[in-house]
């Protein structure tokens, strides 16, 4: 079981128009339609594997907020976590 510090930072990815939008503790960071970008914006936000990362439901249904599939906003997704280094470290906290 996780257990989350006072100093974990609330971060939610929601599908908005084709792009992938970042708030972190409840402040929008901006938007990405693509990995390099929403890596750029995941390391601007300081976002760390230990913080609590949640989505959207409307990620799970992205082609009706403009993605080409329900599956490409998730992708997006996992793939910048992965090219930032989060889902390494994750996996690291796990061991």
């Amino acid at each position: 079981m996780l257990h989350y510090t006072q100093n974990d930072k609330f971060v939610f990815f929601n599908a908005v128009d084709a792009a992938v939008q970042l708030t972190v503790d409840n402040a929008v960071v901006g938007a990405a339609d693509s990995v390099d970008a929403l890596v750029e914006l995941l390391l601007c936000a300081n976002v760390a594997a230990t913080d609590r990362i949640m989505f959207s439901s409307d990620v799970d249904f992205a082609s009706e907020e403009g993605f080409a599939t329900d599956d490409a906003a998730h992708e997006l997704i996992e793939a910048a976590l992965e090219a930032s280094g989060l889902t390494a470290q994750a996996d690291d906290l796990l061991v």
